[in-house]
């Protein structure tokens, strides 16, 4: 599954995501490399802004040991590596592949065996309080965790 962004490119592959730089201008804004890959098994929360009319959306992964610091804002948010901006024309394909990524985060074998649902809630709860992941993701999370 992909999705084609402003400056790069998002890959959904077995186990991992791609994001792919593709331009000169996502060089100059965007960082130094080509090509990242992610395990799925590393991301905590798919962070997601749609797009409006006059503004640019993006989806960001976000990892335990580094999330957003404070003062973090959307107005840096393009200088992440970790995030993928497009535009409004683009957001159907980047809500599918959120959705599709989400699903293999909380789906059979996504997760070690000794991990209780209890043990992942209080997990993001901590996420949540150090404000690495806004309440929505939290409640989202949790009623994927939770099968609501």
């Amino acid at each position: 599954m992909q999705a084609r962004g402003a400056y790069r490119d998002l890959e959904l592959l077995h186990n991992m995501v791609r994001i792919r730089r593709r331009s000169t201008l996502g060089f100059l804004g965007c960082g130094g490399k080509i090509e990242k890959d992610i395990l799925i098994s590393k991301i905590v929360s798919v962070r997601f802004k749609k797009a409006g009319i006059i503004t640019d959306g993006y989806i960001q992964f976000i990892f335990e040991e580094k999330g957003p610091k404070d003062g973090d804002s959307d107005s840096n948010i393009e200088s992440d590596e970790n995030v993928v901006v497009f535009r409004s024309g683009q957001q159907k394909a980047f809500e599918a592949i959120r959705e599709a990524i989400e699903q293999k985060m909380t789906g059979p074998g996504s997760r070690p065996r000794g991990d209780s649902h209890f043990d992942e809630l209080v997990r993001l709860a901590e996420l949540l309080d150090k404000k690495i992941i806004t309440e929505d993701e939290f409640n989202r999370k949790k009623q994927q965790i939770l099968g609501l």
